[in-house]
């Protein structure tokens, strides 16, 4: 439930009339509303962690936070449609239009925004991705300080206004609308934080605010946050009857929407897709609603990030890659990741083959590849081919088959080739932050 507005609250900016405009949806009156703490029953939320055993608690440290004076907190959430379209509510006890979300309780705070989702729209499956931004309110603002976070939530998709089951007593209406209009319908001081968590999704930052506004930065964490594209790197192993080491698609079993949604998902973050399909398992291993914890080995690495999607074919079988780190070299991350996807040890990564830039999707990042020449010994896992080049071109994706192509053509001729194909790595379908 999101507090009462203040006197010091901004008034709401009517949006601007067009000629088509977009229908929302009205809270059925015969719904009663959720009970509070309670989730919805079609949505049930992930497991809380275990107590602590009352010998590991400090008791002394427990009395003292129980009393110290803490902050309010709040959370909100960035949910779009199949269409990029931004998703505000209309609630009851102030004017204006808000960002789904409210206030937390004594929780953690993806509990309290998946508790405030479940509460006030029911949706059918609901996943909660990245922190965009935290904005620190003085208490000078509301008479005492709040921090509020705002998170980039999915829905499964296609998702329309109508699809939720609103909370009476807490929203009047639900709407969709583009993200223009969507910053000119909120109230000034959450138009700043939206549109810095905006930023932040194009990104691969998350916000630091302060009442809305940027926090001050040092030259060296401003250029940690700048936006860069993402890049990947591409070890190219030929052994010397010409046949080219591939490694399996672990998404080839999945099926094709599965394979879609996760064409848009990334490690680093060019764009984190929605989950799509049933409700939360209670019974999985992370905590239904929430992101996975990030996996430390590479092949989590290597399937976030230039993955092939069903509808561009291949055989379940690509090129060894990478995702290059925060302060690693191209170079050696095409080696660490024949290394680690492959199991192939001795690695020599000698010269660049190929440069490829690949179109960024929309609001998502630009990715860089890098094309190595590389070197190894046999010893790799059972699972790694080493396939004649005349049947690459049926067993990889399209798109990696050219790339191969002309790296294969450059090495030949000592050159090295910068490509820029028109479209990238995987499906047109916009992704979500």
């Amino acid at each position: 439930m999101k507090p009462a507005p203040s006197a010091q609250s901004a008034p709401s900016i009517q949006p601007t009339p067009s000629a088509q405009p977009t229908p929302s949806i009205q809270a059925a009156p015969s719904i009663r509303p959720a009970p509070v703490g309670r989730s919805a029953p079609s949505v049930r939320p992930g497991p809380h962690p275990p107590v602590p055993d009352q010998q590991d608690l400090d008791e002394d440290l427990a009395r003292y936070l129980a009393a110290h004076p803490s902050p309010a907190a709040a959370v909100d959430a960035l949910i779009r449609d199949e269409r990029g379209r931004l998703l505000l509510v209309d609630p009851v006890y102030k004017d204006g239009w808000d960002l789904p979300g409210g206030m937390v309780d004594d929780e953690g705070l993806v509990d309290g925004l998946l508790r405030e989702l479940h509460e006030e729209l029911r949706p059918a499956a609901v996943r909660v991705g990245r922190l965009l931004a935290v904005d620190n309110v003085p208490a000078a603002v509301y008479g005492r300080a709040m921090t509020a976070c705002v998170y980039a939530v999915h829905l499964p998709l296609p998702v329309r206004a109508a699809d939720l089951t609103l909370q009476q007593d807490e929203l009047r209406a639900a709407e969709f609308v583009p993200e223009d209009e969507a910053l000119a319908r909120l109230p000034e001081r959450l138009r700043r934080r939206a549109a810095a968590a905006l930023a932040a999704e194009r990104g691969s930052h998350t916000a630091h605010l302060h009442d809305g506004r940027p926090a001050p930065q040092s030259p060296h964490d401003r250029r940690a946050t700048l936006p860069a594209p993402a890049v990947t790197a591409i070890p190219l192993v030929v052994d010397e009857t010409g046949r080219v080491l591939v490694v399996p698609d672990r998404a080839a079993p999945r099926d094709a929407a599965a394979r879609l949604v996760d064409e848009a998902a990334d490690a680093d973050e060019p764009a984190d897709a929605p989950v799509t399909g049933s409700r939360p398992d209670p019974d999985a291993g992370t905590d239904a609603g929430r992101d996975p914890a990030p996996d430390a080995d590479m092949d989590a690495e290597r399937e976030s990030v230039c993955r092939p999607g069903a509808a561009l074919g291949g055989s379940g079988w690509r090129l060894p890659q990478g995702a290059v780190r925060a302060g690693e070299r191209t170079r050696s991350a095409a080696g660490r990741a024949l290394e680690q996807v492959a199991g192939v040890e001795d690695v020599v990564v000698e010269r660049l083959l190929a440069v490829v830039e690949w179109a960024a999707p929309p609001r998502g990042r630009a990715l860089l590849t890098h094309v190595y020449e590389t070197r190894a010994t046999a010893h790799e896992r059972a699972a790694v081919r080493r396939v004649p080049l005349a049947s690459l071109a049926a067993l990889l994706p399209p798109h990696e088959a050219h790339v191969l192509h002309r790296a294969l053509a450059a090495r030949a001729a000592g050159t090295v080739v910068h490509l820029e194909p028109p479209v990238g790595p995987g499906p047109s379908a916009p992704p979500a932050p």
